[in-house]
């Protein structure tokens, strides 16, 4: 039983090493996408009407929506990708 534990602790650090990176790239494209939507919309809420104008919380909030949905939808295909590549191998 001991050994059986060993293992499955040496594979967890191992999965865990071997995906780091991807969730440091994950999480920083979902950073760096946020920033760049909340910059856009923003500039585009300014232009607008007092009256028509979202508040900043909302800005935000569709900012990480967006910008975790496109790093999700680019990960997802890129993992789908992969499979399909290894499938037709």
């Amino acid at each position: 039983m001991y050994d059986i534990m060993k293992q499955a602790e040496e594979k967890l650090v191992q999965v865990g090493t071997d995906l780091t990176i991807s969730v440091v790239v994950f999480v920083l494209s979902i950073v760096l996408l946020t920033i760049i939507t909340y910059i856009i919309l923003t500039i585009k809420n300014s232009k607008k009407p007092i009256e028509e104008r979202k508040s900043n919380i909302a800005i935000f909030l569709i900012s990480v929506f967006t910008g975790w949905a496109i790093t999700t939808l680019v990960f997802v295909y890129r993992m789908v990708m992969i499979g399909l590549q290894r499938l037709s191998q």
